[in-house]
């Protein structure tokens, strides 16, 4: 009777595989974490913030924020990229620093094996800056003058975007240059502003206020194309430079293995969360810019930016030229 019944319901699941199917779990069916790579009020965990509730009405489930700091963000990457591909453990991290972790300090996890589901903020371009006092007007300016003599350039710390920037100026353009690391983007603006160093580079939000107080002078921002905020800054690439360009993304990565379905499932709340007004309202609030790139874009754009710094692993790792 029992081997009957079991052979029943083998004839059952191999003559209904659409009704048997029907009966797994339907995603998402409990909480989903977002592991951010830094701590609470950082650009990272604003990006993740914004958009939690709105993602969480469109999944029709609780949105966990975990801050998971340490090693620049390497820590909580390592993590995430462990957890299984079952789309409940997500990571919210930047690039290039993500790329840089993987490639410079040679964490534990590799970056175009993860997921990528979605990017939400970028367009957070960097730029270069120049003391007030000095005759340079353009990248071609710094390059003329630093063959005679290395230009001391500010910047926050060695791996950094803005020391990623000063490196592709080294690289690309031949601007013979000394790094000076400080402890943030406004101490090395200020630097530059105070005659400390010849040059910077960094977070275009460092520098504008004091290049609108006559203090420093922006030459060029880093991005594809010009900054939205200040379309009158030219980029590196208009001044002649069209491999020196470098964005800054904030994306959403789910571990290796995520299926198809899920990841659909996933794209598809975010692209309705970014059609909310209230969300757009919040983030131009918190003077958040948005990229938002599905996951074949987000993948193409992290594969580009991965594939600068590995051009510029040799440079990057040698830190020569730091002070």
């Amino acid at each position: 009777m029992l081997k009957t019944a079991g052979f029943a319901l083998l004839a059952f699941i191999l003559l209904n595989p659409d009704t048997v199917s029907a009966q797994k779990e339907v995603y998402p069916s409990q909480p989903v974490r977002l592991v951010i790579t830094h701590a609470a009020g950082g650009t990272t965990d604003m990006a993740a913030r914004l958009i939690q509730p709105y993602l969480q009405k469109h999944l029709g489930v609780a949105v966990v924020i975990d801050n998971m700091v340490g090693a620049g963000g390497n820590i909580a990457r390592s993590f995430v990229f462990k957890q299984p591909g079952d789309g409940y453990t997500l990571l919210v991290s930047q690039q290039p620093s993500m790329s840089a972790g993987q490639i410079v300090t040679g964490a534990r996890f590799e970056v175009l094996k993860f997921t990528h589901i979605f990017n939400i903020a970028g367009k957070n371009y960097d730029c270069v800056a120049v003391a007030k006092d000095t005759p340079f007007k353009t990248i071609e300016d710094l390059k003329k003058a630093s063959q005679a003599q290395p230009l001391s350039s500010a910047g926050t710390g060695v791996g950094s975007n803005s020391y990623i920037l000063a490196m592709l100026l080294k690289s690309r353009a031949g601007i013979n240059i000394i790094y000076v690391p400080f402890n943030s983007g406004t101490e090395a603006a200020l630097a530059v502003a105070g005659g400390q160093t010849q040059m910077g580079t960094g977070a275009l939000d460092s520098y504008w206020p004091l290049h609108e107080q006559g203090r420093l002078r922006v030459l060029a921002v880093s991005g594809p194309e010009r900054d939205e905020s200040h379309p009158q800054l030219p980029t590196i690439v208009e001044l002649g430079y069209p491999n020196i360009k470098l964005n800054q993304m904030t994306g959403v990565f789910a571990p290796p293995g995520l299926s198809k379905e899920r990841l659909d499932v996933l794209a598809a709340a975010f692209r309705k969360a970014f059609a909310e007004k209230e969300y757009a309202a919040a983030a131009a609030k918190a003077k958040q810019t948005l990229q938002p790139l599905g996951p074949a874009e987000f993948y193409k754009a992290s594969k580009e930016i991965f594939e600068t710094i590995q051009d510029l692993a040799p440079v990057l790792k040698s830190k020569k030229g730091a002070r």
